[in-house]
């Protein structure tokens, strides 16, 4: 489903989300916009492959669990939503608490911008846009109104410049993350860009509501930031950070929980490029046939693309998910679309399959921006394909083996055998399949 942006949410959007805006230290809370025209800069998945993925989902396993085979009416066993449930789990908050250094260069940010504003005779940010950016619909009744209390109405950004003030607004929601092995984490390289700010940063798992609506307080913990014990592997161009957790919370009075992925489950990442399938036409399965590929649909045949869930911390609110109005649109060698609902704090979700099996890491919004760059419309959702993800971790591993250098520098445990440490764990590789699918011949007789 598209969404118009109003002209004051474009105004956030662009000028302050953008990742231009606040060069090294920026503070990337949304789904980043994407121009839609970037489609042709991205690489097309392989016919072969397309075909692939296509017969395979349109022959499902009749005896798995939840079966729901493409093409065919979208009824669902009710287990679908306890595993579900157990899938949203594994998904946390993130947010982070800011230096005071950062609170300063937002405020020089937001003045040069509010003086751009002023020569071009627009109005400045409103106080319901601070609000926005800052998530404070989150925090306690009656926090915004004692917040913006003694500021003047007509320069609301004033707020910003008191360091005690700003305080009280950390942490601030910066995105959504998920557990993919017992405390392994993965999330947008957007929202976690380098090592330095790993300290700043904590995940908020359970940060929900029960089903009267009553809040449900968050179990957080710190990312491991010992050379010696933790984790950080990142992809600008794949836009995902994959970290490691401390072992136990932040809270002591929760320190028998131990580590995340004991008390939430984690989610698990499969190098199967075949979990999802796009809309196929009758001109592209004709193409395809005349190509020569062996394909199972009919001809006469066309199909929507599969749908997608999406369990999201959307504007860094409670725990969500998108369950409607949200099917696959096209998909690329390394990127999938799709129609669905996202918001700030979206970036870094699990996309699943209706199988409850996760095929994307959401990342960004996709939209057509006109030539002024005062408005622009959301016309899908973008994702990273995990299988991608673990083609890369697997990459790493050899480049760091092959790099002479890079094994000097590693005092500590090598990055690439802790990277095939996590992978032999908690992934299932290509290799995993091949093992498990081994037939042992036949002993000769003697």
């Amino acid at each position: 489903m598209s969404i118009n942006i109003t002209p004051s949410r474009s105004k956030i959007l662009y000028n302050w989300f953008l990742p231009t805006r606040l060069l090294r230290e920026r503070l990337n809370v949304s789904s980043i916009p994407i121009n839609s025209q970037q489609e042709q800069l991205l690489e097309s998945i392989d016919p072969g492959d397309l075909v692939e993925i296509i017969n395979s989902r349109f022959d499902v396993n009749p005896t798995s669990r939840i079966n729901a085979v493409f093409g065919n009416p979208d009824f669902l066993p009710f287990s679908f939503l306890e595993l579900g449930v157990r899938r949203g789990a594994a998904v946390c908050r993130i947010v982070r608490n800011f230096s005071d250094s950062f609170r300063q260069e937002i405020v020089n940010v937001v003045s040069e911008f509010e003086q751009e504003l002023k020569n071009n005779n627009q109005d400045i940010l409103t106080r319901q846009e601070i609000e926005e950016i800052f998530s404070m619909s989150e925090k306690e009744q009656g926090f915004t109104d004692d917040f913006f209390s003694n500021i003047a109405e007509a320069s609301p950004s004033n707020v910003l410049q008191d360091p005690e003030r700003f305080s009280k607004l950390l942490p601030i929601p910066i995105g959504t993350g998920f557990l993919v092995g017992n405390s392994y984490l993965l999330t947008n390289h957007h929202v976690l860009p380098d090592r330095e700010i790993c300290h700043e940063i904590i995940a908020e798992f359970g940060y929900d509501q029960d089903g009267l609506g009553r809040k449900i307080p968050p179990i957080a913990y710190k990312l491991d930031t010992n050379p010696e014990t933790g984790f950080f592997e990142t992809n600008e161009n794949l836009d995902y950070t994959l970290v490691k957790l401390k072992n136990q919370p932040v809270d002591p009075d929760f320190s028998i929980l131990g580590r995340a992925g004991d008390r939430f489950g984690w989610i698990t990442l499969d190098e199967n490029p075949t979990r999802i399938a796009p809309p196929v036409d009758e001109t592209k399965i004709q193409n395809l046939k005349l190509a020569g590929f062996d394909i199972k649909i009919p001809q006469s045949k066309s199909l929507e693309g599969e749908p997608v869930n999406i369990i999201q911390h959307p504007k860094g609110k409670r725990k969500q998910v998108i369950l409607s109005s949200n099917r696959v649109t096209e998909i690329y060698k390394q990127f999938i679309r799709y129609k669905a609902d996202a918001d700030f704090s979206s970036s870094g979700s699990p996309v699943f399959n209706q199988q409850w099996q996760l095929v994307a890491l959401h990342h960004a919004a996709v939209a057509d921006i006109n030539d002024s760059k005062t408005m622009f419309e959301i016309t899908a959702e973008e994702g990273v394909r995990t299988c991608e993800i673990v083609k890369d971790l697997k990459a790493k591993t050899e480049q760091y083996k092959a790099d002479p250098d890079l094994i000097v520098q590693q005092k500590s445990e090598p990055r690439s055998k802790k990277i095939q440490t996590f992978l032999d764990i908690f992934v299932d590789t290509v290799e995993k399949k091949a093992e498990t699918n081994y037939t042992y011949p036949a002993p000769t007789s003697t």
